[in-house]
């Protein structure tokens, strides 16, 4: 009532007065007591936030898996410290050195990565290239060699490019794939790899021992090597690590006798002291012995002899067949293949190494014992035999007896059925048909068919002669 008879302008000023009046009463309640509306706001607005930065987490966590998964082989299912491999008797005091190199690395490492390395604490990883590889570092195996000999030697063309470039530096013809044939006799020449392997060995052992100076034991593979981790610990446990050793299987180029490289050997820490200490004080004339020979891992035999440790010859316990293509009828001497305890195998993919890995930690999960060893006769009963109950495409089980063209696989079984002493048979890439007697697994191969006697592989195991208690022990 009091506005109708105010003038315009007196109306303007009271309304801005109750106005800000009605502001300044308004800001006073809210420094009591917010309300409700403004309440639900505020906690409604924190809450979407939080769920904002938790499906933001959940994301990029999942992201991490499926790189990891993408990049690594699959998901691990165990963490290493649950694997049953992990924790055996003898395995923190052995260090595990692979070696390998650039040409290979990116086919051939990362299964060891995903199984063999994660049974070993400690292992360190060589090759011809310094560099990270899928989290892991690689030491360069030829740092300490002379530079002078890395500057301008032809072997190390190679070598000069990685420096250079880094793998991308390699051309497709140098890559390996996965294959893992073995060689000629004089290994693989063509290969600038192959001629930088020679000049890996010595600088290897050498920095091996500088990094990890006090370990009992110093076992050495290759990329296509598989060990079998608890009849190598079972093995190593029995000897005495204060003593020097140098074990391996046995092999000689003229009148020197040496371990076999990919077959894998095994250094007690004195054997590394004595042939480290001969390297460096006479490293100028073990280059030039390098230079004019073909083998490194002959070079080191010597090199391990000169030092005042010989080979103790240790074939068919470390031995360079594939588990595909074995000769279980072989005798040397006093041993036995087929009786013997089996530690290594060699030119095996990466297919099967993860396989192999596979079944063992199965074996080693089951048998709940880790003085339970394995011998070769055991692997041909419970890893070969449950591999050929089913004809295989895409295989090449190495019968080797041509039988001339069949029509089918069908058509072959039927001609190794009609010879007694046929255990297996295959359709070859020309469409003929080989037949073999001897009892091998084989390995892939594109373009082939392969099929076994099944009952026949089984009485092969039956009739052998049996193994002087239960099977022969370790050399010593």
């Amino acid at each position: 009532m009091l506005l109708i008879d105010m003038d315009h302008g007196e109306k303007i000023r009271a309304h801005g007065q109750i106005r800000r009046a009605s502001e300044r009463n308004g800001v006073h309640r809210l420094k009591k007591r917010p309300s409700r509306r403004i309440i639900y706001v505020v906690v409604s607005a924190i809450c979407l936030l939080l769920f904002w930065l938790t499906h933001r987490s959940s994301e990029y966590a999942s992201k991490r898996r499926m790189w990891s998964i993408a990049n690594h082989g699959g998901a691990r299912e165990q963490s290493n410290h649950e694997l049953p491999c992990r924790n055996m008797p003898g395995a923190n005091e052995t260090l595990v050195i692979l070696k390998t190199g650039s040409t290979e690395i990116h086919d051939k490492l990362p299964v060891h990565l995903n199984t063999t390395l994660r049974c070993y604490p400690h292992y360190m990883i060589f090759s011809d290239y310094e560099e990270d590889f899928r989290g892991q570092h690689i030491f360069d195996a030829l740092e300490h060699v002379d530079p002078n000999i890395k500057a301008s030697h032809a072997d190390f063309a190679l070598w000069r490019r990685l420096q250079e470039g880094g793998r991308a530096a390699l051309q497709p013809h140098e890559l390996s794939g996965t294959a893992a044939r073995a060689g000629s006799n004089f290994g693989k020449q063509d290969n600038p790899g192959w001629k930088l392997d020679k000049w890996k060995f010595l600088p290897m052992v050498n920095r091996t021992l500088k990094e990890y100076p006090n370990m009992r034991w110093y076992v050495f593979v290759e990329v296509d090597t598989y060990i079998l981790s608890q009849t190598l610990h079972n093995y190593l446990n029995t000897l005495d690590w204060q003593k020097s050793y140098y074990i391996g299987g046995q092999t000689w180029i003229g009148d020197i006798l040496f371990a076999h490289g990919g077959t894998g050997f095994a250094v007690s820490r004195p054997a590394m002291e004595k042939v480290v200490k001969e390297f460096q004080q006479n490293q100028e004339s073990w280059e030039s012995f390098t230079d004019i020979h073909w083998a490194g891992d002959c070079i080191l035999g010597k090199a391990f002899a000169d030092s005042g440790t010989p080979l103790t010859q240790a074939w068919p316990i470390w031995q360079g067949g594939d588990i595909g293509n074995m000769a279980y009828d072989r005798v040397e001497g006093p041993h036995r293949l087929w009786c013997a305890p089996s530690v290594s195998y060699h030119h095996l993919t990466p297919s099967v190494v993860r396989d192999m890995w596979d079944w063992e930690m199965e074996w080693i999960k089951n048998t709940s014992d880790y003085s339970k060893i394995l011998h070769h006769k055991d692997m041909y009963r419970e890893y070969v035999l449950p591999r050929i109950i089913e004809p295989r495409k895409d295989w090449d089980n190495h019968a080797d007896q041509d039988h001339g063209p069949v029509d089918d696989l069908a058509a072959c079984r039927a001609i190794c059925v009609d010879h007694e002493d046929c255990l297996q048979y295959m359709l070859n890439q020309d469409g003929r048909c080989m037949i073999g007697q001897k009892p091998n697994l084989g390995e892939k191969m594109k373009g082939i068919e392969s099929g076994w006697m099944g009952d026949r592989m089984s009485k092969f195991y039956d009739n052998q002669n049996p193994c002087r208690n239960g099977g022969e022990t370790f050399i010593t």
